[in-house]
């Protein structure tokens, strides 16, 4: 398996660059838990188990990172909020009770260190970081996706229009509830650091330069890891204002055509994805993902600031000869 000892002095473009092949990320979601035969919470309350994953996972599919269980709702859950959680898949919220301003003036902002479930996977990143050399990719949800979690999509929309104060109130919390945690997550040996703002698609440009743009950039201005984000759909538009959030990677959805994406990419940001990991790696056989991923490296070849990945992470039942035909093929 092949190592670049020095990636962790170099940038994300030159990590990329540093050998005379295409890179690869890949955001694997819960696939590994088939591997060690362990539940999603099982893994995310033990950091020696999360340690055997991430060890797993490097052995079997061989890529460019290393990755630890994806915790995406640790915020939420730090902040008391109820989770389903089943045994096979990533936990998600079923409750949004954060409705009004006065709601959001009771808040507390996590202590990374001390609240929840968030020291544990402290202590699982730092086992992770410094057990294989290789620079660990962590995915965190920024402010706006956050503040939909707890406060509900359709009325954090509404409140758009109808009570701005509480929305700049409730996403200048997040914000610190996220930049808190970044910055732990970052000082445990996180070198890839990448925000995904799903939720953020709904937003028109000018809400987004407005609510998304300033709080992400104070986020990932407080790091030194490598820096980027994902946005699922069609971020066309979106795209110029990503980039003003201060990144050095941006990763986008499978829908959007990278031969057009590309030009628009400046050279010192690493364009990231996106072949489709639902209906080629997810359905698809080993052929047409073989032929896929060739496809989109030839049509990237101009380009010095591209690393192969997925437009999003996995389905959870991906089969495993799958991703390592995407990974093998992309990294050849």
């Amino acid at each position: 398996m092949i190592t670049i000892k020095n990636w962790r002095d170099m940038t994300l473009l030159e990590y990329v660059n540093s050998e005379n092949r295409r890179f690869f990320l890949a955001d694997m979601g819960t696939n590994g838990l088939e591997l060690v035969g362990y539940t999603a919470y099982e893994v995310y309350e033990d950091p020696k188990k999360q340690l055997e994953l991430a060890k797993k996972m490097d052995e079997v599919f061989e890529s460019d990172f290393s990755y630890s269980l994806c915790d995406g709702a640790i915020c939420s859950e730090a902040l008391g909020i109820k989770l389903l959680k089943p045994k096979y898949d990533f936990p998600s919220v079923i409750e949004h009770p954060i409705k009004t301003l006065e709601d959001v003036r009771k808040l507390e902002v996590p202590d990374p260190y001390k609240t929840g479930r968030m020291p544990v996977n402290l202590e699982s990143l730092r086992l992770i970081a410094n057990n294989i050399d290789k620079p660990l990719y962590v995915s965190i949800q920024g402010p706006f996706t956050l503040a939909i979690q707890i406060a509900g999509a359709t009325h954090l929309l509404k409140s758009i229009i109808t009570n701005r104060e509480y929305v700049e109130a409730l996403l200048d919390f997040t914000k610190e509830t996220i930049k808190a945690y970044t910055r732990a997550v970052n000082d445990v040996g996180a070198k890839y650091i990448q925000i995904a703002e799903p939720g953020a698609i709904t937003l028109s440009p000018a809400d987004f330069e407005k609510y998304v743009v300033p709080r992400n950039k104070e986020i990932l201005d407080n790091l030194d890891s490598w820096k980027g984000m994902h946005i699922c759909g069609d971020t066309t538009e979106l795209l110029d204002l990503m980039i003003k959030c201060n990144i050095d990677g941006i990763s986008l959805d499978q829908i959007l055509d990278y031969k057009v994406v590309a030009p628009k990419i400046p050279d010192d940001i690493v364009l990231i994805g996106n072949l489709d990991p639902i209906e080629l790696v997810g359905r698809g056989t080993r052929e047409e993902i073989k032929k896929a991923t060739v496809q989109l490296k030839k049509d990237m070849e101009p380009y010095d600031n591209y690393l192969c990945a997925l437009g999003c992470n996995c389905l959870n039942d991906t089969p495993v000869e799958n991703l390592q035909e995407a990974i093998s093929t992309a990294r050849t």
